[in-house]
């Protein structure tokens, strides 16, 4: 075979394969905005889809305060902590595995005093099929 046709015949294969190749198109991730406060986090209940992926943009609106968003399932593709001083902002990509009821909450405690979570930091993540 000389060096054209060898050369034709290859890209016809690969002309093939291509065309038998299933692709698979990445979701974009679902953008989901929360306030965290003086005691607060808004919205305290999230509705996401199983296997979807998330993204959580984080806006910690105390001044002086830091907070943090927490959610440990691990069996349940989402476990995470996201600190923020005063002001920050922050973000966390995640993809649910799992339907289910978890926990988010806020897992400061000043030295002396409630947590934050007693105090009314907390809300559920609800995964969904």
């Amino acid at each position: 075979m000389t060096r054209i046709p060898r050369i034709l015949a290859l890209a016809a294969a690969g002309l093939l394969a291509a065309g038998t190749h299933t692709t698979t198109v990445a979701t974009a991730p679902r953008v989901i905005d929360i306030k965290l406060g003086s005691y607060y986090i808004k919205p305290d209940k999230l509705t996401v889809e199983v296997n979807q992926p998330v993204t959580l943009k984080i806006k910690n609106q105390a001044w002086l305060i830091p907070h943090d968003l927490v959610i440990k399932a691990p069996t349940a593709g989402v476990n995470f902590k996201v600190n923020l001083h005063g002001g920050q902002s922050g973000s966390v990509t995640f993809t649910p595995t799992k339907t289910g009821s978890y926990k988010m909450y806020c897992d400061k405690k000043p030295l002396f005093g409630k947590s934050h979570e007693t105090r009314g930091m907390h809300g559920v993540l609800e995964v969904v099929p």
